[in-house]
């Protein structure tokens, strides 16, 4: 324990101070006078927080700012990069995407899980994200491939389906491309009145010179940006640039405008309030708009309008309060679900005798054709909820037939054997399956909590003399297990697909000849699979590879 005396050679300077236990940091804090905060942690009338904080630290640090604003920053990331114990903390319900360009001389557009320096978001979901990038990619055709231009001798295909300039080999100056990557940039910041305008532009510029398909097909790219923009389900003037939060039972809901389009809609897990959101959300570097709009006044709102150099105010007009009751939909189903996952992870402690609610459940599922490329998945649930920085994939070896209790055992070894184990490991089959991950856990000296739900009732299955626990299908707990279950054989057969449909367009697409390994990935990217390509249009192949080429595709697959 701190011993009090030391207080007293504390500074009366503004700074932030850092509780220490063992060489782990339990506690963060700031104030402005270092002396006077600190030896009210010391005092007979403390909290209770502030004397357990005490009680659990040997070792008190402190660090001298030269104002307030400094010390919040300090503050705010020595809690995001610490996790402090005893520190409010803000965490993202799932991983968000960011977009990033890419530092080439002709950039691309890459999606990433990373909020690197220069990325633009986050936004709701990579499919909200794919879609916005779709839409431009054939008005402004920026590249979305990542090779070495130097060594690209001709267009590749995607020019000819006029969804690349071709800046590999010179068909448009380095100034336009810019011009066009900040277009992208601009609109992906939520900024589409610069973008509408030049579309608009370059259609009268292509009216004027009677390039008439040029100019439908760049009017009906228009038509479909209108339409999605409208589709974003509220209308707001495309001068409003705003966020708006609402806080309750410990969730933080977000929503991003920025010049009128809806660009995120972002939930938090908070153990705080408004005051600790826009600490540890806005002092660590995030974008600050011109105006916040919060679901009701808090203290500090005043303060924190100065500190972030912003408005922060009370919805009071129909827009800004539309904008709140979505934000409060948002909040109160993510509370209700919540609510309905801690209830249910109890119940799973109490129906699977576990010591806690199982915080990390893990499924395992195995997937193969006929026995060949089989291939393992194990994905991780935290909270009742899939975490896939977790997610791992695993092919399997000295597999010559179909051995699921083998395929088991090996992907047990090889995870476990390295990894932590979770409170839970769920595995996809019945009796067998479990006996065999349960061997294989005693092999390796390896304690865990395993179950197994049979496919054919959803019936959990135990690795003892329990006997197997028929649960209703609307039982929380049962649709836990149901959920991690789906989600590793989704996962698993996602990656065994990949891997057959290389195998196949290896096997079938390789003695065509015409077809080499820039027109295969081509082909891939388009139709995604080899049954996309067999269920696709001659005329939708004829637009990828060309006439001849996708005749003898089309024949070579049977189509004909």
């Amino acid at each position: 324990m701190i011993m009090v005396e030391k207080t007293k050679e504390i500074p009366n300077n503004p700074g932030i101070y850092i509780f220490k236990s063992n060489g782990k940091i339990i506690y963060v804090g700031k104030a402005k006078n270092l002396k006077k905060r600190i030896s009210s942690y010391f005092s007979s009338r403390s909290s209770e927080k502030a004397k357990q904080i005490v009680s659990e630290a040997n070792k008190l640090e402190y660090i001298m700012v030269s104002n307030e604003r400094e010390a919040l920053l300090l503050e705010a990331n020595l809690i995001y990069a610490n996790k402090p114990k005893f520190n409010v903390l803000l965490k993202d319900t799932r991983v968000y995407p960011y977009v990033v360009f890419t530092k080439d001389e002709f950039p691309y557009i890459e999606i990433t899980h990373d909020k690197l320096p220069d990325a633009i978001g986050p936004f709701t979901s990579v499919h909200f994200l794919k879609t916005l990038i779709e839409i431009i990619q054939p008005i402004l055709q920026i590249r979305n491939c990542n090779y070495d231009l130097a060594k690209i001798k001709r267009p590749c295909i995607e020019y000819g389906m006029k969804r690349c300039s071709a800046p590999c080999v010179g068909f448009i100056s380095k100034e336009e491309y810019v011009k066009r990557i900040e277009l992208a940039r601009s609109f992906l910041t939520g900024n589409s009145e610069e973008l509408k305008k030049w579309i608009e532009e370059k259609i009268s510029l292509y009216s004027k010179r009677e390039m008439f398909e040029s100019a439908l097909r760049l009017k009906r790219m228009y038509e479909k940006l209108e339409w999605f923009l409208q589709d974003q389900g509220v209308e707001l003037p495309e001068s409003v640039s705003l966020d708006v939060i609402a806080i309750e039972s410990g969730i933080a809901v977000l929503l991003k405008v920025r010049n009128g389009m809806m660009l995120a809609k972002l939930e938090f897990e908070i153990n705080g309030n408004y005051d600790d959101f826009m600490k540890l959300y806005y002092v660590r570097n995030e974008e600050i708009v011109d105006k916040i709009v919060v679901k009701e006044r808090f203290k500090g709102m005043s303060e924190w309008s100065k500190i972030l150099s912003t408005r922060i105010k009370i919805a009071d007009n129909d827009m800004e309060k539309h904008l709140v009751s979505i934000a409060c939909k948002n909040l109160q189903d993510h509370v209700k679900s919540s609510e309905f996952i801690n209830k249910s992870l109890k119940r799973l402690q109490s129906l699977l005798s576990l010591n806690a609610p199982p915080k990390f459940i893990e499924g395992i599922d195995i997937s193969h054709t006929h026995g060949n490329l089989t291939v393992a998945s194990v994905v991780t649930f935290e909270d009742g909820k899939p975490n896939k920085k977790f997610y791992r994939k695993y092919k399997l070896s000295n597999l010559t037939k179909i051995d699921d209790f083998e395929s088991m055992r090996q992907i047990v070894r090889r995870r476990y054997s390295k990894h932590a184990v979770p409170d839970l490991i769920l595995i996809d089959g019945g009796k067998g399956q479990v006996n065999a991950v349960k061997n294989s856990l005693q092999e390796i000296r390896v304690d865990a909590k395993i179950v197994g739900l049979a496919k054919e009732d959803e019936r959990i299955v135990f690795p003892d003399e329990r006997p197997d626990l028929h649960l209703k299908m609307d039982d929380g707990a049962l649709r836990i297990i149901i959920a991690v279950r789906d989600e590793a054989h989704r996962f698993a057969t996602s990656y065994h697909y990949s891997l057959r449909d290389k195998d196949m367009i290896k096997s079938e697409l390789d003695s065509i000849q015409g077809i080499g390994q820039k027109r295969k990935k081509l082909l891939l990217k388009t139709f995604k699979s080899i049954n996309g390509i067999k269920k696709a249009s001659f005329e939708d192949i004829k637009k990828v590879i060309g006439e001849k080429l996708a005749q003898k595709l089309v024949q070579s697959l049977g189509k004909f």
